[in-house]
C-alpha cells in the first residue's frame, strides 16, 4: 500500500468514526418521540435509548484510549467498528423499548471506542506534513453529524421506516472494517506494555455516572436538588480520582505529564468551553425561531444550519492555512470569533429579521472551524507517541461532559424562566459569553506570558 492510499484510509477510517458516533446521537433525537408510540412506552424511559448511549460512550472511552496505546489503535478502531455495527444492526431489529435502550448501550461502548481512536490515528500513523489537513477533516465529520443526524431521521420516519435509522450505519461500519483490515496487514504500530488501570477505570465510570445523571435531571424543576446533588458527588469523585491518579503507575490519565505542560489544562479548558458553547448553539436556536419569532419547522431545519455550514467549511480551510506550527493562534482566533458570534445573539432581539440570527449562527461555526482542529492538534501535542490515544480520549471525554453540561444548564435556565422565554435565552447566551471570553483572557494573558519568557531567553 503506498503512502498516499495508506493516508487516506486513516483519514477515512478516523473521520467515519467520529461521523457515526456523532450522527447517531442527532438521529435519535429525531426518533425519540416517534418510538415513544412505537414501543408504548413513557417518555422517561424513552430517553432512557439515549443516555445509556451517552452512558456507556462517556465510561468506556477512556479505558478505550488507554488500551488503543497498549495494543494499537488499528485493532480498538476495528473492534469498536464491529461493536457499533453489531449494536445498528440489533438496535433496527429490536422489539420492544428494553432491547433497544440495551442495544444502544452496545452502540455506544462501540462509540467509545471510534472516539478515542481518531485523533490518535491520524497523530500517530500520518504523515507529519499531512496531519493539519486530515485534522481538518476529522472536524469536518464532527461538524457534519449533527447537521445529517435529524435530517436522515426525519426522512426515515416520514415513510415509517425507523429501523433504517440504525441500518444505515451498517454500510459505513462494513467500508470502516474493510480499510481498517487491509491497513493493519501493512502497517506495524508500535506497542507499549501497560498495566491496565482497573481502579481508575471504575472511578472514572462513577464519576461519569454521577455527571451525566445529574445534568439529565437539572432541566426539571422537581428533580433540580437531586440533579445538584449529583453533579455535585461527580466532581467529588473527579477531585479524587485526580488525585489518585497521580499516585498511580500506570495512571489511566498521566496527570503528571499534564502538570509538567500547564499549557495542557488551558487546552482542555478550551476544549470545555467550546463544548458548553456548542450545546448552546444546537439547544437555543429553535426556540428563538419557533417560538420568538413563530416560523414553521421546515424553515427552522433551514436557518439552523448556520453554525454547523460554517464549522464545516472552515474546519477545511483553516486547516489548509495552518501547517501546524499555528495552534495556538488558530485556536485564540476561532474563540474570539466565537465570542463576537456570542455578543450579537446576546443582544439579539424579537425585531432582528431571522436572516441575522442565522449570519451569527455562520459567524459562530466559523470560529467552529478556526478553533476545532487547531484545539484538537495543540492537545494531542501535549501527549508523547505512546500516550495519544489516551490524551485523545481525555479531550472528547471533555468534550462530551461539557455538551451534556451545556445542554442540561441551558434547559435548566429556560425552565427557571417559564414565561420569560426571550429572557431565558439572553441569560443562557450571556453565560456562554461569558465563559468564553474568560479562557479566551486566560488564553492571552499566558501567550503574552510566554512571549516574555521567550524574549528574556533571547536577551
Amino acid at each position: 500500500m503506498n503512502t498516499k492510499t495508506r493516508n487516506s484510509f486513516i483519514t477515512l477510517i478516523a473521520g467515519m468514526g467520529m461521523l457515526l458516533s456523532t450522527l447517531d446521537t442527532g438521529i435519535i433525537n429525531v426518533a425519540l418521540p416517534f418510538l415513544q408510540h412505537q414501543f408504548h412506552a413513557t417518555t422517561s424511559i424513552t430517553a432512557l435509548s439515549v443516555i445509556g448511549y451517552t452512558m456507556s460512550l462517556a465510561i468506556f472511552i477512556l479505558p478505550f484510549g488507554y488500551l488503543s496505546d497498549r495494543f494499537g489503535k488499528l485493532k480498538i478502531s476495528l473492534i469498536g467498528l464491529v461493536i457499533f455495527g453489531l449494536g445498528s444492526i440489533l438496535c433496527g431489529a429490536a422489539n420492544s423499548i428494553e432491547a433497544l435502550i440495551g442495544f444502544r448501550v452496545l452502540q455506544g461502548i462501540g462509540a467509545a471506542a471510534l472516539q478515542a481512536t481518531s485523533a490518535a490515528l491520524i497523530t500517530t500513523l500520518i504523515d507529519r506534513q499531512y496531519v493539519p489537513s486530515a485534522l481538518g477533516i476529522l472536524g469536518i465529520m464532527i461538524g457534519l453529524g449533527p447537521v445529517l443526524g435529524p435530517s436522515i431521521g426525519g426522512f426515515f420516519l416520514a415513510f415509517n421506516m425507523w429501523r433504517f435509522i440504525f441500518w444505515i450505519n451498517v454500510s459505513f461500519a462494513i467500508i470502516g472494517i474493510i480499510c481498517n483490515a487491509l491497513l493493519l496487514k501493512s502497517i506495524s504500530e508500535n506497542y507499549h506494555k501497560l498495566t491496565f488501570d482497573g481502579v481508575g477505570a471504575l472511578i472514572t465510570a462513577l464519576m461519569v455516572i454521577s455527571l451525566l445523571s445529574g445534568f439529565s435531571l437539572l432541566g426539571n424543576r422537581t428533580y433540580l436538588k437531586t440533579g445538584l446533588s449529583l453533579v455535585i458527588v461527580g466532581l467529588i469523585i473527579s477531585f479524587l480520582f485526580y488525585h489518585f491518579e497521580l499516585r498511580h503507575k500506570n495512571a489511566l490519565i498521566n496527570f503528571k505529564a499534564l502538570n509538567h505542560t500547564p499549557k495542557s489544562w488551558l487546552y482542555l479548558s478550551q476544549t470545555v468551553v467550546f463544548g458548553f458553547a456548542s450545546a448552546m448553539i444546537f439547544l437555543l436556536p429553535p426556540f428563538i425561531f419557533e417560538k420568538l419569532l413563530h416560523l414553521n419547522v421546515g424553515l427552522t431545519g433551514l436557518l439552523v444550519l448556520g453554525a454547523p455550514v460554517g464549522l464545516v467549511l472552515f474546519s477545511r480551510i483553516s486547516s489548509n492555512q495552518n501547517d501546524g506550527t499555528q495552534n495556538n493562534r488558530f485556536s485564540l482566533l476561532g474563540l474570539g470569533i466565537i465570542a463576537l458570534a456570542l455578543v450579537g445573539l446576546t443582544f439579539m432581539n424579537q425585531q432582528w429579521p431571522a436572516l441575522i440570527t442565522t449570519g451569527l449562527l455562520l459567524v459562530y461555526g466559523i470560529g467552529g472551524g478556526y478553533f476545532q482542529p487547531a484545539n484538537i492538534a495543540a492537545i494531542m501535542q501535549v501527549g508523547s507517541q505512546q500516550t495519544q490515544g489516551s490524551i485523545g480520549a481525555l479531550q472528547r471525554m471533555a468534550q462530551n461532559i461539557a455538551i451534556a453540561s451545556g445542554t442540561a444548564i441551558g434547559s435548566t435556565i429556560l425552565n427557571l424562566a417559564a414565561g420569560h422565554l426571550s429572557l431565558g435565552i439572553k441569560l443562557s447566551w450571556l453565560v456562554t459569553l461569558i465563559l468564553v471570553v474568560t479562557v479566551c483572557l486566560l488564553s492571552l494573558c499566558l501567550k503574552l506570558e510566554t512571549s516574555k519568557t521567550s524574549d528574556n531567553k533571547t536577551i
